[in-house]
């Protein structure tokens, strides 16, 4: 069989399919009210569409095989793509002509804002025009030439009249709750257990109230709460049954009036969520009643118990079943004793036969079984599963595609919907991670998403995170492991999307020279740090190119791209919807970017783009455009608002965009806007044009709010409409706070209240003086989990924000005016039921924190408390904090630590910057139990750890210990005696188990600290760091057999270096690090490494003395020596040749070098550098057979004659990079990809032929060469993606100021930085 026949028609089924749709959705346009010829074409098409996508459905679902039949499907394929585009050609001209009408109509109101679009359609509308009619004439001719090959191929007669049978439409998932099943296999002990619970009337409310039903996803949990709910059993022994599906949105004023809505039987306009609930209380009350939530995954008890507040009226007996997922939420609901967990059936016999034949099949391969039990996953009767057990599939030969039949049969199995979608990850390599949200917009933006009738456009993305959500529990997806937010596919499972998607998506790297790129109509491609433009002739050939996709790397460094990529190849790719520039560092657009006409997908971010042409207001198909990161970005287009199909505007992290124009007010479709900056002047946003916005979802910052003039604009924007809207970020600007009238900031807050669904609030520079009281209201915020108050400075008093059931992290900065927190913060007992973290920062005048009388529930569940740059609080701090795990105390007053009280499950305790304190309290004694992190940084006065004569400073270190660093701490003079383990073999029990866990110990710039207490490091201890603790005078033993993990960081700490203090190192040793030896390191101790055969990395810094390095041909395992500043040393060891395994070598900064040992170099080395080493006269002559050199750094004067042409035979050399003096003769390795000329005071020009060869070089670099002045005239490589010039003043002047002489010689070159600064031709 053919398998790529039945491949193609099952993904071009649908793409007629949706063709069909969009063609009928033009017809219904009034567009072509006034153009009689357009609309009488597109219903000619409409019938053969309608004959084609029939066709195309039989073979799909009766698998027509033929070589013939293949070659017509290739086609169909292109007819439906060049269809499509004739079509958007249409919709295209008739839009701008009906722009350039308003225009005409009402030339005050609109002439600024699409006069460059009016000039664009009508210069160029008579070329569009004869474009159309010519290939509306070619697809007259294609169309009949398919209907005559359809009689010819047979397949006319597989046609027949629409009526007779149904379009095929995107299937809605049916809600499980409908089903009406009496009778399911395997669950009967269950359903009578469960009934039984439900039956028993109890004698209060809370007996067994709720019955959370817990267990993995298609287990049949709502199956069986609907036999149970319809059981005649229950018939007369409840007043009210209710069913409601409440799913992955735990959106309670939405459950809240469909329980409502049922028991009353009408419909319910309630906005206001607290009439909601009592209107729900009173008809409940004194009623006994059965309600079902299916499928819950809130895990958040605060908004369980805002829901659960109007059952509690109900009648003793009344039953809450609850089906889930997750055993956490069912916890949250009853209790651990409560939970009903639902197993596997165990003793499947009806299908367990069949169920084995399958394994065999799928040779127990994981990933096969895996895939395909996504398949039966929804396949419940025995003879869907034999069909699956004998297809034709498990026939096929593996060996023609690789493909497991196993992982065929899921893809085949998929509705075609999905295939399409899945067929699109072909675009993506292996182990590619790739984003949901960026997956699902590129989907839309191919229009592979199908929808039904009537469904609103911002429902759009919903759908595509639907279809995600079914390739992800089908395992075509899974999650990645590396990133939670990712996903990746299998390597298996990315050869069949490779396999089904053909030669249409095409991935650049892997189908380079295998002819399949000329068929593309989707490319992808991974992006090089430069892009050069002979890596893209191939878009020459892709004319129809659709999707040009650079993929996400992990790199941190930027890309560069060639100016012939934007402005040669892009004006070419008249067909493109998806095009992605991110990254690249491009600061401008060129001109022909106004003929993507078809584009839907833009993404610009993190590029240095300045502005966008005005131009852009034309490609009216636009749906997403992300300038996120582009952080030169000053303005947006002022015809942006005709872009009324935009979804999806991210303009979040432009610190330089200081305005929007109005015209995004028009932009009705946008779902996601990151933020709105409010405009002083006419033509930009004002607040009111958030009126527009209410299908708005996700994160929105609304800034410069301090241009509100007049509080109607709040009022008018309706941010309570919004109910998408889960993070609000609301600010002022700072700066102009003093000034602004309060009284009118206080308005304009009350009026920007959110909706109920807010998780996220965060409130800047608000110059009020109170907050309304929406800001604490639990009614409104009972899904709020984050809030920040940050320089309010004018508020006194904070609102009483323990009343949010919900809110985990609160954090609260620059509130100047509060000098006291009490009773006002809580609001009542029991206040922030769900805090976890709370932080409080700059808080310049708060004295006193004070907590309600007689309380002892708030902060039941805090686990962080951060207390920053308090320096009057001197008040009790709250005591009880029984989850407390971290504590970070910093720039406070000393007293405030000895305030606190115990907190008994404290893990990490971070003090820094407390003035004033010699040693933590004794208070802390019993707060040290649990310790695992103790942090102490610039507490300057710290004398020792712990007060004299305490339990903890008798008792050693508390048991759990791991890791303790002191950093600093200038007055420190002691450690604990008892730190050390005991050398005389008398260590006590107690000792033993306390010192057993540390694993970490930082000392750094402790200049006070003399010696460590006596005795061997602990046996866990894995690193230990002393750094700049120069009156230190010993250091602890270290044991080869006990410490043999230990990774040791010794610097500037002179005892370690002196003939008295030095100890013998351990061989275990694999870093040895000497820094700042200043005026006391003349010479190392012979015996210091001696033994260090472990030893992998030294590097020598600073050390201004020393003369001589220690013998190093010992060091066997030496892998990267680093000697940097070291000025007075005039040599190498003479046996440096000996140390075979070294690799890296750098010597920098060393005038007293001058020659290299006779020996020469160690023979593997791969990096040599020699910098600033002025004096260095020679190389020796064996260094041309270091082959496996890659990297170069040399004085020219040190090549001595004759050696530049040696250069050549270093044939493993990509960096090179000569100092101070080009050899005449030099002659370079062509396998070159980075080279620096730097410090040349006498060059004047760079010789012919200088770059023969160098046919792979990507980089060149000129530094400190003041007289040069020009290039060779020959040119520089093609490969070259980088020309950095500094420090060259001349050849600054002549040649790359206002585009001189070399302009056409270097304005193909993807990056040409001048003294760090980009040039832009």
């Amino acid at each position: 069989m053919e398998i790529l026949s039945f491949v193609g028609s099952s993904l071009l089924s649908t793409t007629y399919d949706m063709l069909s749709e969009k063609l009928t959705g033009y017809l219904s346009d009034q567009l072509w009210d006034s153009n009689k010829e357009v609309r009488a074409q597109m219903e000619s098409w409409k019938t053969l569409l309608l004959k084609i996508t029939i066709v195309l459905q039989h073979a799909e679902e009766n698998q027509v095989a033929n070589q013939f039949v293949k070659s017509y499907l290739d086609d169909l394929r292109d007819l439906a793509y060049d269809m499509e585009y004739i079509l958007e050609e249409f919709v295209i001209d008739a839009k701008g002509s009906k722009l350039i009408a308003e225009s005409e109509v009402r030339p005050s109101k609109r002439q600024r804002l699409i006069s460059s679009v009016k000039s664009l359609f009508s210069s160029n509308k008579a070329n569009t025009n004869q474009e159309i009619d010519s290939m509306v004439n070619s697809l007259k001719d294609r169309l009949e030439q398919i209907e005559k090959e359809m009689h010819t191929l047979g397949l006319i007669n597989l046609t027949m009249k629409a009526e007779d049978k149904p379009r095929k439409v995107a299937s809605e998932r049916l809600l499980e709750s409908s089903l009406l099943e009496d009778k399911v296999w395997g669950r009967d002990r269950e359903k009578e257990a469960i009934l039984d619970l439900v039956k028993d009337g109890g004698s209060s409310l809370e007996q067994d109230f709720v019955i959370p039903i817990v267990g993995m996803g298609g287990l049949g949990k709502t199956t069986l709460a609907r036999l149970i709910y319809n059981d005649k059993r229950l018939e007369g022994r409840f007043d009210l049954k209710v069913w409601v599906c409440v799913s992955d949105e735990f959106d309670i004023p939405r459950i809240t009036r469909n329980i409502l809505e049922h028991v009353t039987g009408e419909k319910c306009d309630f906005e206001n969520f607290a009439l909601l609930q009592e209107k729900l209380k009173a008809k409940l009350s004194g009623r006994k009643f059965f309600l079902v939530l299916d499928d819950v995954w809130n895990k958040e008890y605060g908004q369980w118990d805002v829901l659960k507040r109007p059952f509690m009226s109900g009648s003793p007996g009344s039953k809450i079943i609850v089906t889930t997922r997750n055993k956490d939420v069912g916890t949250i609901m009853r209790g651990d004793d409560g939970v009903y967990n639902l197993d596997l059936l165990q003793d499947d016999a009806y299908l367990q036969d069949v169920g084995e034949k399958l394994v065999k099949r799928c040779k127990r391969l994981p990933l096969a079984l895996k895939t395909l039990g996504g398949v039966l996953r929804g396949k419940l009767h025995r003879d869907e599963w034999e069909n699956i057990l004998n297809s034709e599939i498990w026939n096929l030969s593996e060996d023609r595609s690789g493909i497991l039949p196993a992982l065929r049969l899921s893809y085949n199995h998929l509705p075609s919907y999905l295939k399409r979608c899945f067929a699109y990850c072909a675009l993506f390599p292996q182990d590619y991670e790739f984003d949901k949200k960026e997956l699902v917009l590129l989907w839309m933006a191919e229009g592979l998403l199908q929808q039904q009738s009537h469904r609103k456009k911002q429902m759009e993305e919903e759908i595509g995170h639907q279809y995600f959500q079914e390739l992800l529990s089908r395992s075509l997806f899974q999650q990645s492991s590396r990133v939670e937010s990712q996903f990746v596919m299998h390597d298996l499972i990315n050869d069949l999307a490779v396999d089904v998607a053909g030669e249409i998506y095409c991935n650049l790297e892997h189908n380079m020279g295998n002819g399949k790129l000329e068929k593309a109509r989707h490319l992808s491609f991974t992006p090089h740090a430069y892009e050069i433009s002979e890596r893209f002739t191939v878009l020459d050939k892709l004319k129809h190119l659709r999707t040009l996709l650079p993929l996400r790397v992990l790199s941190a460094y930027n890309f560069y791209l060639s100016n012939k990529m934007l402005h040669d190849f892009l004006p070419i790719l008249n067909c493109l919807r998806v095009l992605s520039l991110r990254s690249y560092q491009i600061s401008k657009l060129p001109d022909s970017f106004k003929n993507l006409k078809h584009i839907r997908y833009i993404d610009l971010s993190s590029t240095k783009i300045k502005c966008l042409p005005e131009s852009m207001g034309s490609l009216f198909f636009l749906q997403t455009l992300l300038l996120c990161d582009c952080s030169m970005l000053t303005k947006l287009p002022m015809t942006i608002g005709n872009l009324i199909d935009l979804y999806y505007l991210d303009i979040d992290k432009t610190p330089s965009l200081k305005e929007m124009p109005s015209g995004i007010g028009n932009l009705k479709n946008l779902v996601t806007l990151s933020k709105v900056i409010v405009g002083k002047a006419s033509g930009f946003m004002r607040l009111s044009d958030l009126k527009n916005f209410s299908q708005l979802r996700g994160r929105l910052s609304l800034l410069d709010l301090q241009n509100v003039v007049d509080v109607q604009d709040a009022r008018e924007a309706k941010l309570d409409k919004i109910h998408g809207l889960e993070e609000l970020l609301l600010e002022w600007t700072a700066s102009d706070n003093d000034g602004n009238d309060l009284v009118l900031e206080m308005q304009v807050l009350h009026w920007l209240k959110p909706n109920s669904n807010l998780k996220s609030l965060k409130i800047f520079c608000y110059g009020g003086e109170n907050f309304p009281t929406w800001v604490c209201d639990p009614l409104l915020f009972f899904k709020l989990s984050s809030m920040v108050l940050s320089n309010c400075k004018r508020c006194p008093l904070l609102p009483s924000l323990g009343l949010l059931p919900v809110l985990k992290e609160l954090i609260i900065g620059g509130m100047e005016a509060i000098e006291a927190v009490g009773s006002e913060f809580y609001g009542e007992h029991n206040s922030f039921p769900s805090l976890e973290v709370l932080e409080f920062k700059n808080m310049l005048n708060w004295k006193e924190w004070t907590s309600p009388t007689g309380s002892e529930g708030e902060f039941r569940r805090l686990r962080k408390l951060v207390i920053k740059n308090c320096p009057k609080l001197l008040g009790q701090l709250p005591s009880n904090l029984p989850s407390l795990k971290e504590l970070d105390v910093r720039n406070c007053n000393a007293m405030l630590l000895k305030s606190m009280g115990d907190f008994n499950s404290l893990a990490n305790l971070s003090i820094r910057e407390i003035s004033e304190l010699t040693c933590l309290p004794e208070s802390f004694t019993q707060s040290l139990a649990t310790l695992e992190t103790l942090y102490f940084e610039d507490c300057n006065d710290l004398t020792c750890l712990w007060e004299e004569g305490t339990e903890i400073k008798q008792s050693l270190l508390p048991f759990n210990l791991k890791h303790l660093s002191l950093w600093g701490c200038r007055a420190l003079e002691s450690l604990p005696d008892t730190m050390m383990m005991r050398t005389d073999g008398s260590s006590s029990s107690n000792t033993s188990m306390l010192m057993s866990r540390l694993e970490k110990l930082e000392i750094y710039d402790c200049n006070s600290l003399k010696s460590f207490p006596r005795g061997k490091l602990p046996i866990t201890l894995k690193y230990l760091s002393i750094a700049n603790c120069k009156v230190l005078e010993s250091l602890p033993d270290v044991d080869g057999d006990s410490n043999s993990n230990l990774h040791l960081k010794i610097m500037n700490v002179p005892c370690f270096y002196s003939p008295e203090g030095c100890h013998q190192l351990p061989a275990f040793l694999k870093e040895f690090t000497v820094r700042d030896g200043g005026e006391w390191l003349e010479s190392f101790p012979e015996r210091m490494l001696q033994h260090c055969t472990g030893l992998q990395r030294i590097e020598i810094k600073g050390c201004k003395i020393l003369k001589s390095l220690p013998t190093l041909h010992c060091l066997n395992n030496l892998v990267e020596l680093t000697i940097h500043s070291c000025r007075s040393l005039v040599s190498l060891p003479n046996t440096m040749y000996q140390v075979k395994s070294l690799q890296r070598l750098t010597m920098m900064r060393c005038p007293g070098i001058e020659f290299i040992p006779d020996g020469g170099l160690p023979p593997n080395l791969t990096h040599l550098e020699l910098g600033r080493c002025e004096n260095l006269k020679c190389v020796p002559n064996t260094m041309y057979q270091l082959t496996l050199l890659q990297g170069l750094l040399i004085p020219g004067g040190a090549l001595t004659m004759g050696f530049g042409r040696c250069l050549q035979n270093l044939t493993s050399l990509q960096q090179l990079k000569i100092e101070q003096k080009l050899p005449v003769d030099v002659v370079l390795p062509s396998s070159l990809t980075s080279l620096q000329i730097c410090g040349q005071e006498n060059v004047e020009s760079i010789p012919s032929g200088f770059f023969q060869n160098l046919d792979s070089l990507k980089v060149f670099e000129i530094v400190r060469c003041p007289k040069l002045r020009s290039l060779p005239r020959e040119g520089l490589p093609p490969s070259l993606g980088r020309l950095d010039i500094s420090l060259c003043p001349l050849l600054k002047q002549q040649h790359f100021e206002e585009k001189g002489d070399y302009h056409s010689l270097t304005c193909t070159i993807p990056c040409i930085l001048i003294d760090n600064n980009q040039v832009d031709y």
